[in-house]
């Protein structure tokens, strides 16, 4: 028997939310097993065990508390595959989590629950794990490094992404929709910048100097959304920067087609999906090496702390794009949510 938690699936999923209704979806294919989740119809036509809906993410920071306890009552004797970061102690049988990254413990000032939940319970009881799955080469070096375990315990699998909702828009019209229903015209775009790290304000100094070019800026949150409208104000560019929360897939896709390029400035990533998105949709990219591993050699890469760079990098997309769309044709045929589901499926049947 094997048992996929996705709790972390909820309605309006983002980040491992995203990641475990793909990889889901996919594993049907190849593998056979249950899910748990508090919510089946989430999860339409697969066997489901039902867990309380206090574990929900939408419960905030007393649901991350609940389900914690919660997931300490698991004590089944098959395997248990976790696309998060999480240990159930009492667990008979194999035991099998997820660490996309180690941003808290690189950035506690940011992630301090996370940070003492990494440090003082994961770190503590890493060994009742077997396997570590992760997503990037880069990530596990730091995990082998921070919990101190054997290279062979930590397997990687690239992410994927969604190739019904992400590829090269034919209907011009909605592009046109969207661009009228938020006010744009040609414009830089940045996907998901919930945190500093993200190091959105180097692609705004950049901006300065790109007039009349807009910054669209998705997926903000607070605080982090508060220190970027304040730098846009000091650089004086409130009427080119844009913020936008929670953008859903279908409309993401459409402001993807319409950017000139997505900007990728982030000082750390375990993998980055957006990347893979953009290309997928014919959206040259601009990035830092921390997204190496999806971007290959398909993307433009400039210095996250060096604004010069930024604008220099953007001026060789407008004068030229084509060439960057073609690359990224092709470096997006090597990810797909099928072939890391068959990949982790394959895994996990070795296993049994």
């Amino acid at each position: 028997m094997i048992l996929v938690d996705a709790i972390l699936a909820d309605e309006k999923p983002t980040g491992i939310g995203v990641y475990t209704f793909n990889l889901v979806k996919n594993l049907i294919k190849y593998l056979d097993f249950e899910v748990l989740t508090h919510n089946p119809d989430l999860f339409p036509g697969l066997r489901t065990v039902k867990a309380p809906s206090f574990v929900s993410p939408s419960r905030g920071k007393n649901g991350a508390i609940l389900r914690t306890f919660y997931l300490q009552t698991l004590t089944g004797k098959g395997i248990l595959y976790r696309p998060y970061h999480h240990i159930s102690l009492f667990w008979r049988g194999k035991q099998i989590i997820t660490v996309h990254d180690l941003l808290p413990i690189l950035f506690p000032e940011r992630y301090r629950e996370q940070y003492y939940f990494f440090k003082y319970f994961l770190k503590r009881f890493i060994n009742f794990v077997d396997f570590v799955i992760t997503v990037s080469h880069r990530s596990k070096e730091d995990i082998v490094e921070f919990f101190k375990i054997e290279e062979d315990r930590v397997r990687v699998f690239y992410q994927g992404y969604n190739e019904e909702v992400f590829k090269p828009v034919e209907d011009k019209d909605r592009i046109l929709k969207i661009k009228g229903r938020f006010g744009l015209f040609d414009y830089i775009l940045v996907v998901g910048a919930q945190y500093s790290h993200k190091n959105v304000e180097v692609v705004m100094k950049a901006i300065k100097y790109l007039e009349p070019l807009q910054l669209v800026i998705t997926g903000t949150r607070e605080p982090y959304e508060s220190t970027l409208l304040k730098t846009a104000t000091e650089l004086g560019l409130s009427d080119r920067v844009k913020t936008l929360k929670y953008v859903p897939q279908e409309d993401l896709v459409y402001l993807y087609a319409g950017a000139l390029a997505l900007a990728f400035p982030s000082k750390y990533e375990g993998f980055g999906i957006p990347v893979l998105e953009a290309m997928a949709v014919g959206t040259p990219v601009i990035g830092t090496y921390a997204v190496k591993e999806a971007g290959g050699d398909a993307i433009i890469y400039a210095d996250p702390d060096d604004f010069e760079s930024w604008v220099s990098a953007i001026n060789k997309v407008l004068k030229g794009r084509e060439d960057l769309v073609r690359k990224g044709f092709e470096r997006v045929k090597n990810f797909s949510w099928d072939k890391t589901a068959r990949e982790i499926s394959s895994f996990l049947s070795s296993l049994l």
